[in-house]
């Protein structure tokens, strides 16, 4: 069954909206490399109704086998080493829609 992994993002205070975008480029990138990776989506927060949270990030992952291959993958411990200097508070949700 699909699972969605969830990530919602607040960046540092001074980090400029460049940034911001190239750090979800890079885990959009992911895509290619990761195995069982069906889609990532990402944006910007219009509504303002999230608080200090700016930007979030859906995965789509073929099951959750993928999810577990997918925390300890090298690509994407490379993501998490681009986004620690830059993000304040990181939420994390995953779920297999019903």
């Amino acid at each position: 069954m699909t699972v969605q992994h969830i990530v919602m993002l607040e960046f540092n205070d001074g980090v400029g909206e460049e940034t911001r975008m190239n750090s979800l480029k890079a885990v959009e990138a992911l895509k290619d490399k990761i195995d069982g990776i069906e889609k990532i989506e990402s944006g910007k927060d219009f509504s303002g109704r999230a608080g200090d949270i700016s930007h979030a990030v859906i995965v789509t992952m073929r099951d959750k086998d993928v999810l577990s291959a997918y925390g300890p993958h090298p690509a994407h411990k490379e993501v998490q080493d681009l986004l620690h200097p830059v993000v304040k508070n990181l939420w994390v949700i995953d779920f297999e829609p019903a």
